[in-house]
């Protein structure tokens, strides 16, 4: 783990994209990592703690970006990737959204 101070930030946050995520397979749950996949084993989120900042990480974003909404693109540091660095942020409750809005798009992107 890069940052153990980061850790009550990642348990929000891992918590959201795991309720969210019912259906899909967990298959990395440990301290300060989290991987979901999909049904046919292709990566869907993962969250994870990195130097100064939790990073969210949504395949479906990446070849989907549009799906963003005004709140969260503050966030977003890459095509995929949103940053979170304080456990107070109302963007934080925005992502079961987007969760739900990219599991509708899970089989219509493809990874290459």
């Amino acid at each position: 783990m890069k940052n153990d101070s980061l850790i009550f930030l990642w348990s929000r946050i891992s918590e959201i994209v795991r309720r969210c995520s019912l259906n899909l397979d967990i298959f990395i749950h440990e301290f300060g990592d989290l991987r979901v996949r999909t049904s046919e084993g292709r990566p869907f989120a993962s969250v994870r703690i990195q130097q100064s900042h939790v990073g969210v990480y949504l395949l479906p974003l990446y070849h989907h970006p549009g799906v963003i909404g005004p709140f969260l693109s503050n966030r977003k540091s890459g095509k995929g990737t949103l940053q979170f660095k304080d456990e107070k942020d109302p963007a934080i409750e925005e992502i079961a959204d987007l969760i739900e809005t990219c599991l509708n798009l899970v089989g219509k992107y493809w990874i290459y």
